[in-house]
């Protein structure tokens, strides 16, 4: 399987006041086209910061971050902020989007691109996509939290990037919107070919991932690796979910 994302020993600290805080230490991995890895992990314990390095958003302080044949620290700003834009798209569903109508919101990354009506026709199109057209003249701090995760996967189709960056926006929702979030995620990746990295919380929000990784002391472990040696990334779901589909097989 080609990648299409590779993370590869990096290290990141950030300083407060006197000290410096080690965020991140020797963290590796690997997303391919067409595949969901997942980290698991709590508050403040790195996640966001790996996924902001996924994206550009950050650089390390060592390591390499590498998207599709090129290396990302080694890219001027601009030519982040273009790939960021154009082939990986940034998903939460925090206040980003605050002071934009849903339909600008959506539609920003191409504005660039195509101009302001073609990128309306296409954000809205990527609204009808998730069921949501009526929210499209609301602003972000009207909507409800699933109505912002709706909003947010609709800005990635409208994009339609080859990664896709997911910053826990499965958590918190409940098991029924879990799943629901979890089939649309799954969904997309058929239909736009592309890889997702996404960080989670808890274990229910990445049932639907190819590779579960959580952290252990800054760094990353399988989640199958209880310590003892060699171990495969655990292969989620164990009752089957079904990918080409987007739901659940019947055994689970």
């Amino acid at each position: 399987m080609t990648e299409l994302l590779t993370v590869r020993a990096v290290h990141k600290s950030y300083r407060r006041g006197e000290r410096r805080l080690r965020v991140l230490e020797d963290v590796s991995l690997t997303v391919a086209a067409r595949e969901i890895v997942a980290v698991l992990g709590s508050r403040y314990e790195g996640k966001t910061t790996l996924l902001k390095l996924a994206a550009g958003l950050e650089r390390p302080d060592a390591g390499e971050v590498w998207f599709a044949g090129r290396e990302l620290g080694s890219l001027r700003a601009r030519e982040r902020e273009r790939l960021l834009g154009d082939e990986i798209a940034w998903i939460d569903s925090e206040g980003t989007g605050l002071e934009f109508e849903v339909l600008d919101y959506v539609g920003l990354p191409l504005r660039m691109r195509c101009g302001a009506r073609d990128a309306d026709d296409r954000a809205m199109t990527a609204l009808e996509r998730v069921e949501v057209p009526d929210i499209a003249r609301r602003r972000w701090a009207e909507l409800s939290n699933w109505e912002r995760v709706l909003a947010a996967f609709a800005r990635a189709i409208a994009s339609a990037p080859r990664l896709m960056v997911v910053d826990d926006v499965l958590d918190g929702l409940g098991m029924s919107k879990t799943r629901e979030a979890s089939e649309l995620l799954c969904s997309l990746v058929q239909e736009l070919g592309c890889g997702v990295l996404m960080s989670a919380s808890d274990i229910e929000a990445a049932l639907l991932a190819d590779q579960v990784w959580s952290f252990d002391q800054r760094t990353l472990r399988p989640i199958s690796d209880q310590g003892g040696g060699e171990a495969d990334i655990i292969d989620f779901p164990r009752g089957g979910f079904d990918r080409g589909r987007g739901s659940r097989g019947t055994g689970s």
